[in-house]
Parts: C-alpha cells; sequence; structure tokens
C-alpha cells in the first residue's frame, strides 16, 4: 500500500474563505494520514546436472576397450563421440547425455550393465545465478543468508527467510517482452538503474498538473514511491549499478494516477487503464472499501492481466474492515501482505486470513529513488525567552493581541511549533507563521516535507502553506496544501507540491491556520519543513529504503513477470496459482493470509511448464477440389445439455458456427420450436418459442441472441426446464444450405 495513502474517494470539505494575507479561498479536504520506511542481500551453491560420469568395470581386453565403450555409452543415450577422461580419476569419463534424455535415466541404464562399474549423474557444483549490481547484498528480500544489511540502522536477518530469487534465475532472469504497468506516483524515466527497462508505447498519466491540466505523457516521478516500487521490479540486473529487480530484464509501463500526495483520485481509471497494456500491473495502493464497484468494473475488463495489489499499512484485517483493490472478488487480484526479516508479519502489516492471499518481504526494502537536493532547511531554536518562542521564525495573527499563539517545544527528537488552543473567538481568526529565510525552487520538481499533529474541525479548521515572493504583499497558497481533521495524537508526514515554483528565486514559505467562528481553538503541531527538488541521476542512480505492503506487492508483481517470461501462454489464473500453491508456510502467517506462507518464485517457477516448442511448419497440402457454393455455406450448432435464460432477460443465447468462407458469410433464421402433442390426434403442434434472422461473417463463432415468445416465458416462469428444437435455416446467399435441427432444453438460471 502506497505510504502515508488514504482513500482515494475521499470527501471533499466545505471551503473556508481566508482573510487578511492570504489572498484566495481554498477548500480544507480531509486529513492525509499514514505511514513509511524502509531495506534487503544475496546467495551459494546450486548442483545442476549436465552429464554423466562412468567407470568402466576392468579385464576388457586393451584394443576392444573404445568400440565396447562407445556400444555401451550409445546404447544408454549417452554420446560417445563428446566422452572425456575425467583429470585425475583414472578410468573415469565424463560423457553428455543425448539431446531429451536424463541424466539419471542414463546413469540408471549403465549401472545396471556388468562391464560397468558405476555411473551417476554429474553434479557440478556452479557459482548460483548472483548479479553484479553492488547494492545486491542490501536485498534480503531477493535473498538473505544472515548478511549484514547496511540499512540507517544496520541489522541481520534469518537465512532464509526471502523469496529465492537466486535459485529462479538459473531458470530465467525475465524478458524484455513481458509487459508490467505501475500503477502508482509515477517512473523516473532517467534513473540509470530503470531505462533499459522502461517502455513509453502504453505510459499514461492521469494527474492534472498544478494549473489543472492533464497531460498524459507527464508520468516522471516527483515523489519516489513509484520509482521505488518500479525498481523492486525490475531494476537492471548484472550492470553494475545500484541493485536488482526480480526481473533483470522487463517491459514496466508506468501508469501514474496517484498525486504528489500519494492520495490516488484517479485509481480506477489507472486500473482500467493497466489492464489493457500489460499482462501484470503492480498498484501498490488502496483504502478503506465504500464500493467495490467501479474497481470490479476497472479489473473485471481485464481478466487476463493479473492485478496485485497491496493488503495495507493499518494493521488491521481486512477480514473485518475492507480494503479497496484488496478485499475485491475476482480470480486475477492476488493481495500481498509484508513480512519482515525476522520471519513475522510486519507490524504495519494489514492481513486477512479469507482475503489477503501471501505475504512477501516490505521492511527496509532498498530500490531505486528519484535524485533530490535538499534546497531549503531553516532547522529550529529556541529564543531564550519565557515562554521559548522558534528563533528567526515570525507570527501574525487576526485579530491580534492575547497570549502568544504558539511556542517552541525541543521534545526528544525534532523541535516543533506548537499552537495552543486559545479559547473560541467570535470571528473568523487566522494565523500566519512565516519560516525564516528563503529558498529558490531549482530542478524538474520541488516538494515541502514536513510532520504535523493537528486536532482540526474538519471543514471549519484547516492548517495551509502558501509562498511570498519578493516584493509581495499577500500569500499565494499552494495547490492541495490545506489539511484539516484529527491525526489522532500521531505526528504524520505533510508534503506538498512546490513544482509549480521551479524558477522563481527568494521565495517565503508562509503557514496558515484558520478557524471559524464560536469553537475550540485549533491545535496544531509542526517540525521545521525541508524542501527538496527533483535534479539530475548520477551515474549510478540514487537508492533509498523504504518500508510497506508498497514493497512487498513488486516483489510478487515481478514474480508473476518471472513466470510469464518462462511461458507467455500462461493464463492470470494459472500465475496466480502457481504463486499460491507454492508459498512457504511459516507459522507465523498462519490463519493471516491465505496460503499461511510467504512468496517462493523459484518454486513457482517449477510449478508451470516451458513454453512448447513450435513444430516446423508443415509441408503445404495439395491444392483441394473447389467446393461448390452451398456446401461452403454451413451453420453448425453447438448446444449443450441446455440454454440458460435469465428472467427479466428472457433472451436463448444460441451458440452457432458459420462455416462458409466467402465474404457474404451465413446469413440464417434462427427458430426455437416446442413440439406438443393434440391429444388424441396423431399430428403433433408447434409451440413458437423465438425467431432470429441474423447475417453472421465467414469463420464466424458466437452466440445468436433469440428473444422469446410470451407462451416460451410463461412455460419458463412455471418450470426451471422447458423442451425445445433449435431449426437453423439459410436465407438469401444462404438458402441452398440444408436446415439444421437439435434438440435441447430451455433452462431457468
Amino acid at each position: 500500500m502506497i505510504s502515508r495513502l488514504r482513500a482515494y474517494r475521499s470527501a471533499a470539505l466545505a471551503a473556508l474563505a481566508l482573510v487578511g494575507t492570504a489572498s484566495a479561498a481554498w477548500a480544507a479536504p480531509p486529513l492525509i494520514v499514514g505511514t513509511e520506511t524502509q531495506v534487503a542481500t544475496p546467495s551459494g551453491l546450486q548442483p545442476v546436472e549436465r552429464d554423466v560420469l562412468v567407470k568402466f568395470a576392468p579385464g576388457t581386453a586393451v584394443r576392444t576397450q573404445r568400440a565396447a565403450r562407445s556400444r555401451a555409452l550409445d546404447g544408454a543415450g549417452a554420446q560417445p563421440r563428446d566422452a572425456r577422461p575425467v583429470p585425475g580419476l583414472p578410468g573415469v569419463w565424463r560423457v553428455p547425455v543425448d539431446a531429451g534424455e536424463s541424466p539419471r535415466q542414463v546413469a540408471r541404464r549403465l549401472d545396471a550393465r556388468r562391464d560397468v562399474q558405476w555411473a551417476a549423474p554429474d553434479v557440478q557444483a556452479r557459482l548460483s545465478e548472483v548479479p553484479n549490481d553492488p547494492l545486491f547484498g542490501n536485498l534480503w528480500g531477493l535473498s538473505n543468508t544472515g548478511q549484514q544489511v547496511q540499512a540507517p540502522t544496520p541489522f541481520a536477518g534469518i537465512p532464509g527467510i526471502d523469496i529465492s530469487a537466486v535459485g529462479a534465475w538459473s531458470t530465467v532472469r525475465g524478458s524484455s517482452d513481458v509487459r508490467v504497468a505501475v500503477v502508482d506516483s509515477g517512473i523516473d524515466m532517467r534513473h540509470p538503474d530503470l531505462a533499459a527497462n522502461l517502455r513509453t508505447d502504453g505510459a499514461r498519466n492521469f494527474i492534472p498538473d498544478v494549473d489543472g491540466v492533464v497531460n498524459p505523457a507527464a508520468v516522471d516521478d516527483a515523489n519516489g514511491h513509484g520509482t521505488h516500487v518500479a525498481g523492486t521490479i525490475g531494476a537492471v540486473g548484472d550492470n553494475a549499478l545500484g541493485v536488482t529487480g526480480v526481473n533483470w530484464a522487463v517491459g514496466m509501463v508506468p501508469v501514474r494516477a496517484c498525486g504528489f500526495s500519494l492520495v490516488c483520485p484517479e485509481a480506477v481509471a489507472g486500473l482500467a487503464h493497466a489492464g489493457g497494456v500489460a499482462r501484470v500491473v503492480n498498484a501498490s495502493l488502496g483504502g478503506p472499501m465504500q464500493s467495490p464497484q467501479p474497481s470490479t468494473e476497472a479489473i473485471g475488463r481485464h481478466p487476463n492481466s493479473l492485478y496485485v495489489v497491496a493488503a495495507g499499512n493499518d494493521g488491521v484485517d481486512n477480514d473485518a474492515v475492507p480494503q479497496d483493490p484488496c478485499n475485491i472478488r475476482l480470480p486475477n487480484v492476488l493481495c500481498v501482505a509484508a513480512l519482515g526479516p525476522d520471519g513475522d508479519l510486519a507490524t504495519f502489516s494489514n492481513y486477512g486470513a479469507r482475503s489477503v492471499h501471501i505475504a512477501a518481504p516490505g521492511v527496509e526494502i532498498q530500490s531505486t529513488v528519484p535524485t533530490f537536493a535538499t534546497v531549503f532547511d531553516p532547522g529550529m531554536a529556541s529564543d531564550g525567552a519565557t515562554p521559548a518562542r522558534p528563533l528567526g521564525w515570525t507570527e501574525d495573527r487576526n485579530p491580534g493581541g492575547g497570549t502568544p499563539a504558539w511556542e517552541w517545544v525541543p521534545g526528544g527528537g525534532s523541535p516543533y511549533i506548537v499552537l495552543n488552543r486559545p479559547a473560541p473567538a467570535a470571528s473568523l481568526t487566522e494565523w500566519t507563521i512565516t519560516a525564516p529565510g528563503s529558498f529558490s525552487a531549482v530542478g524538474d520538481a520541488c516538494q515541502m516535507n514536513a510532520s504535523v499533529e493537528v486536532d482540526l474541525e474538519p471543514g471549519r479548521q484547516a492548517l495551509a502553506v502558501g509562498y511570498k515572493a519578493p516584493g509581495d504583499s499577500a500569500v499565494t497558497l499552494l495547490p492541495g496544501s490545506p489539511i484539516s481533521g484529527d491525526s489522532a495524537g500521531k505526528s504524520v508526514p505533510w508534503d506538498v507540491d512546490l513544482s509549480g515554483l521551479i524558477g522563481r528565486s527568494g521565495l517565503n514559505l508562509v503557514f496558515i491556520v484558520q478557524s471559524v467562528p464560536g469553537i475550540p481553538g485549533p491545535l496544531v503541531e509542526l517540525t521545521p519543513p525541508t524542501v527538496k527538488c527533483v535534479v539530475g541521476q548520477p551515474g549510478a542512480g540514487s537508492y533509498e529504503f523504504f518500508d510497506g505492503t508498497s514493497m512487498a506487492t513488486p516483489l510478487v508483481a515481478g514474480a508473476a513477470a518471472l513466470l510469464l517470461a518462462k511461458n507467455p501462454d500462461l493464463t492470470a489464473v494459472q500465475v496466480k496459482d502457481a504463486i499460491l500453491s507454492t508459498a512457504v508456510r511459516m507459522e507465523s502467517l498462519r490463519g493471516k493470509v491465505i496460503t499461511g506462507g510467504r512468496l517462493d518464485v523459484n518454486a513457482a517457477l517449477a510449478a508451470v511448464p516451458a513454453r512448447p516448442q513450435s513444430s516446423p511448419p508443415a509441408p503445404p497440402a495439395p491444392p483441394a477440389p473447389p467446393v461448390p457454393p452451398e456446401a461452403r455455406s454451413v451453420v453448425n450448432l453447438r448446444l449443450g445439455s441446455g440454454i440458460a435464460v435469465r428472467p427479466g432477460r428472457w433472451r436463448a443465447g444460441v451458440p452457432v458456427t458459420c462455416g462458409r468462407q466467402v465474404a457474404a458469410g451465413c446469413s440464417v433464421t434462427v427458430a426455437l420450436r416446442m413440439r406438443v402433442g393434440r391429444g388424441s390426434s396423431r399430428s403433433p403442434r408447434w409451440i413458437a418459442q423465438g425467431t432470429r434472422r441474423v447475417t453472421v461473417p465467414a469463420g464466424w463463432r458466437g452466440r445468436v441472441d433469440v428473444v422469446l415468445t410470451t407462451p416460451a416465458r410463461r412455460l419458463l416462469q412455471r418450470h426451471p426446464r422447458v423442451r425445445t428444437t433449435v431449426i437453423v435455416a439459410g436465407r438469401g446467399e444462404s438458402a441452398g444450405q440444408k436446415s439444421v435441427r437439435q434438440r435441447s432444453r430451455l433452462i431457468r438460471r
């Protein structure tokens, strides 16, 4: 789940008109609350069977040894011409086996011979498929040997708590033909560890810029979340740069549906688009489910695309508190919880014995991020007065006078400003707090980061941030900055997009707190803001450690892409089944996720067949004699045990195939009739149940909907099954064909 993300269908709150120094009206949206953090490692030896080792029994005449050896090897399925003596082992030969033969089976055949002393598969120890990426040792989620992970706080995990990626890479390392859509905050398209695996065809942005304009091509990431997710799926492997993804090669398609503050107002549009451009969709996003229909509609349109989604970071049971899209009940949805390097479910991770499918590493995961340069970091210190006030910060309160509304509190970590609760005011009250110093916006995008704890009356009190340029007398509010609500005693991240200020110099940040009359005063605690701007990537790229189910989800999405690299013909359900059926069961996950286990991509790969080799094309058949038109205008019925009819719709879908190969196709009348007796009379009568005239194209195979007559509907209302005879007769150019009849039943569903 996106760190700090909440529901993308939050309702807008009422607008408050700013007065005094503020220059515009602004709306106070719901408070954006959430979490975020960070980390990762490599390999071993792996046995590989290639040849057989054979030692022949002594006693064979020297002049016949070669011929006898050749006959024995050839008869067992080995290749005598390529036999080579093993240095240091007299009388022992290494022999390749024939194509398609198993070294174990060949060794058994040879071992059964009297002239062979022993034979065994050649189990060669060779180095595992470990890439040369310098940060691979930190990627404990891919390979955990208990090594020391160089996170901000170094740690060592439990050996074996990983997804077995190294073993999987001996089978397949990915394919650039497999598309994975990343529905997120965008991707840094210039990151040197990602660029080779990124695709622009199919990429799409749904988020408007600061002016409200949507540029579909603007898929670059100014936040870092989507770039981090992309690196876990497919950072280029074995390129001597940074990290490696689950796939060394893959085709990742950015779909930007989440804004700068990691709220995703276009999540449904992003999900719908992604399924049309990729076989695997990574959606590290979600929120409390208000209605399943929109996401179900978006995902259900693409049943052969596997949607790998995050369980969420609230530490709650999704069975009791459904999350969207994790709890969408579709066969092509796979929901992921986060696992720590100690083998326990991460404390922040959501879970669900009936709704969350599997767990994967999601704590201290290192991956790619945009490069940020800090351009403003004013800090905070006491002015030495009583009460202590933040040195260099200035306050302007409207109405003025009274006890100072704010103070400086050092605290145990970062110092922060506290806005005390004054008594209810008789008029609209507003504070503006200006940070000391100024900054210049550089690079491609800028953001303000701070932490806040707030207790604000939704829709009636709010906190916002604006700026003053040199010479300005009024504050200009920044779009998307206002927040309102109660953070429940938590200090939460507050990120504001400053990209609209790029190229401007000497800017001052101004914080605005506003309260309508007659309600208890607001409470705001604010840490010093930091302004960072996205600048060009260094040659080796930028990397950070994050925590979250957002970080676990791309490991599973990457695994799905590896399975499709092995066999592109797998369906989404087959990929999902392979991943879930091979999960490694863990006591810590029992009753927490459906499988009770964690991802094992190596086992999942072993559970799916490779794509069958295509056989050489058959020689062309001799030309067939000409067929008269009436023979080519064949219509076939493909009736099963019955034709389903849903009450209220009253249509019967009759499966018809047009075998005609001429441009005119098949023009036919499809009729449903019920044959009934006439009492003592021998001649039967027919009840018309529905008729439809239709022309279908050559080679067409589908269903023709026939609207049922009133008598047929009445019969089905009284009886769940009604006999019918389906008759298909040609019309127009198809009139020369024989009519086709089949008996079946209409079945009320």
